[in-house]
């Protein structure tokens, strides 16, 4: 019997509580899975730096003192694989920072952006045009979408004009006000109550001494991770149904409404577990969608900018219909994953929802942890460091994998 099918059987207190911390371990390992690696992260950062570099060596973007820097989920902390094929989406801003709005058209700053990075040999094969921005793809690694920007002049708090699509008028943004909202309130301690304690406790006066599993990486919180699996569950959401693709909520969207409910979630008390502050988060998120107003329009709006809507195209009613329905599958999902008993329905459910490489390598890296740690005799099952206490489970010796 494996670990999670042990946890699952119980229907304690305790045993509940260890159940959900191993489930929340999964999620947390999987958003491991999901975000830019290390390595890769390194390059992605060296890459732009080189880029950056290249265009304020430009004779004509020098003097408008173009500077770089990350934005959405690059910046957040928040990336995720796509669902088919290996290669991140890292966007960033290029702020003109001596440009002006009533000087520089939306086009001009565009080309100006374009032919410099068309000037180099090394970045004219791999420049792609899109709507509002320039794309630099680095096979099989990641692309870097390049959006040029020129401050706002009426806005004190270093809000930006970016181009609109059709690179015809300047539309608000202010990527840095929203990363820092967004990670104040990701650094916000949400409380736990003793029941993690008292378990811990108690495991330990009966079962003896923990041996902690293998360090994991940096610890990234409830509230990016669970960015990241909504993220993940919205793209498997889409895929099954593609009739509804086009309507299917996007990013910005999932990770306002996700830190807004963070936010009201770490206020309104104490929880069992992580996985129960995770499912508060996603329960508690229509909360903060205004409307529908006399036009059928909604607000989702951007805290860092005042007037910007993330909901602008929900007054066609079929999207917020649609993120109704992908909410609802998300909510029951989790649901699912409460009651489910033996590694092999929870790891079938998993797949389905939140995609089977991913899943799979979490699944496949625990067998190898758990079957490396048996040889030594005694294995302690620990949740993980960031959960609010350790669940210590021995298992026997030479024994695999519980299967239901």
């Amino acid at each position: 019997m494996s670990y999670l099918d042990y946890l699952t059987v119980k229907e304690s207190p305790a045993e509940i509580y260890a159940r959900k911390t191993a489930l929340y371990s999964i999620f947390d390992r999987l958003g491991q899975e999901l975000e830019m690696p290390p390595s890769r992260y390194e390059e992605a950062k060296k890459r732009y730096t080189s880029v950056s570099n290249w265009l304020q060596g430009c004779r004509k973007l020098g003097p408008l003192d173009p500077i770089m820097f990350g934005q959405g989920s690059f910046a957040l902390g928040t990336t995720v694989r796509p669902l088919h094929g290996d290669e991140f989406d890292v966007d960033f801003i290029s702020h003109l920072q001596l440009a002006h709005p009533q000087l520089h058209t939306q086009e001009q700053v565009y080309e100006l952006i374009l032919s410099r990075l068309r000037a180099n040999g090394d970045y004219v094969n791999m420049v792609q045009l899109m709507k509002r921005c320039v794309r630099l793809c680095y096979a099989n690694e990641f692309h870097l979408d390049i959006t040029p920007a020129v401050s706002n002049p009426t806005c004190p708090r270093g809000s930006l004009y970016v181009p609109d699509r059709k690179l015809a008028i300047w539309k608000d943004s202010h990527p840095k006000g929203y990363a820092e909202w967004f990670t104040d309130i990701a650094k916000l301690k949400p409380r736990f109550n003793t029941l993690s304690k008292s378990f811990s406790e108690t495991r330990h006066v009966a079962l003896g001494t923990t041996e902690p599993l293998p360090e994991q990486q940096a610890y990234r919180g409830v509230l990016r991770r669970a960015v990241q699996v909504m993220k993940r569950h919205r793209d498997t959401f889409r895929e099954k149904q593609p009739r509804l693709a086009d309507y299917a909520p996007i990013s910005i969207i999932i990770t306002t409404l996700a830190a807004h409910a963070y936010e009201l979630a770490v206020g309104l008390g104490e929880y069992d577990s992580e996985f129960d502050l995770m499912n508060a988060v996603i329960t508690l998120m229509p909360r903060f969608i205004e409307g529908p107003d006399w036009k059928g329009c909604y607000q989702v709006k951007n805290p860092s900018n005042d007037g910007e809507n993330f909901a602008d195209k929900w007054s066609e009613p079929q999207y917020h219909l649609v993120f109704t329905q992908w909410h609802h599958a998300m909510q029951r999902d989790l649901q699912t994953l409460e009651k489910l008993h033996g590694q092999d329905e929870l790891q079938k459910s998993l797949r389905d929802s939140l995609g089977a490489p991913e899943v799979d390598r979490v699944f496949n890296n625990q067998l190898q942890q758990l079957n490396q740690q048996r040889q030594q005799g005694l294995l302690s099952i620990t949740a993980p460091a960031a959960a609010p206490a350790a669940a210590s489970i021995p298992l026997a010796r030479n024994t695999f994998f519980g299967r239901a």
